[in-house]
């Protein structure tokens, strides 16, 4: 069975699989072929790539063709009628990506490190929580939601300094200094996530949702919204539960 316990592959020659098997456009988090070869030396970079791939059982040398459970699950990433995927990054230079996507009965996730890429099959039903669960470990923000409209929040602060104060209820009208306080925190790490969803209109993206990492209060998630009296900034704990729930949310919008 394909997938029977995760497998790490170049991502490279995953990006080379979705180009043979012209599955559509590459998607954003596992890239396309962006290496330039010499002509004398295309054929060599190909046969690698069969054999790599043929190792976890992808591709079959024997019949020079792509295993159909493998072809299928190129084809459920990139028709996949919902989805859920992550770029992260942190101070000290590092950067991943994270998808995952329905795929029959369950779910695929990919985690994209460096050059490599970990697939691994998930229930169908933790797909957005097992992108969150990807991230790098920061303790939530001990903060509540609160939302600033956002020509508020652009609007020039008065220069005083703020702590961000992890007890009140936000009900404030200090509320974009807090978020100012939050947002220019030294930071330690950033993470971009998206859902989408494909329609009778094709497919369409959510506006990204931000997780901030900060040395000293910790994760935290904004994201705009529509508000009253025009767009809003949402800010709140980048706990487990939080992103999940709001990523799920916002999927079910998109729906």
């Amino acid at each position: 069975m394909l997938l029977a316990e995760p497998v790490t592959v170049p991502r490279l020659a995953l990006a080379q699989a979705w180009e043979w098997e012209r599955v559509g456009a590459p998607h954003p988090v596992i890239g396309m072929v962006d290496v330039w070869l010499e002509d004398d030396i295309v054929g060599r970079f190909e046969d690698l790539t069969r054999q790599v791939l043929a190792e976890p059982g992808f591709y079959d040398l024997r019949r020079g063709r792509f295993v159909g459970e493998f072809r299928d699950l190129l084809l459920a990433t990139a028709n996949a009628e919902s989805e859920c995927y992550c770029f992260s990054s942190t101070s000290d230079g590092q950067s991943t990506a994270t998808l995952a996507v329905p795929a029959g009965r369950s779910a695929i996730r990919y985690i994209v490190d460096g050059d490599r890429v970990t697939l691994e099959k998930i229930p169908r039903h933790r797909l957005i929580r097992a992108v969150v669960e990807s991230l790098t470990a920061c303790a939530p923000a001990d903060i509540r939601q609160f939302s600033v409209a956002r020509s508020e929040y652009e609007s020039s602060g008065d220069g005083e300094a703020y702590s961000l104060d992890t007890t009140s209820d936000y009900t404030a009208p200090d509320s974009a200094e807090q978020l100012r306080t939050a947002m220019t925190a030294r930071r330690i790490g950033g993470h971009q996530f998206y859902v989408a969803s494909r329609t009778n209109r094709g497919r369409v993206t959510s506006m990204p949702l931000t997780a901030v990492d900060t040395a000293e209060h910790g994760r935290f998630l904004t994201y705009l919204q529509d508000g009253p009296g025009g767009e809003e900034i949402t800010c709140g704990p980048g706990s487990l539960d939080y992103i999940t729930g709001t990523l799920e949310n916002t999927l079910q919008a998109l729906q």
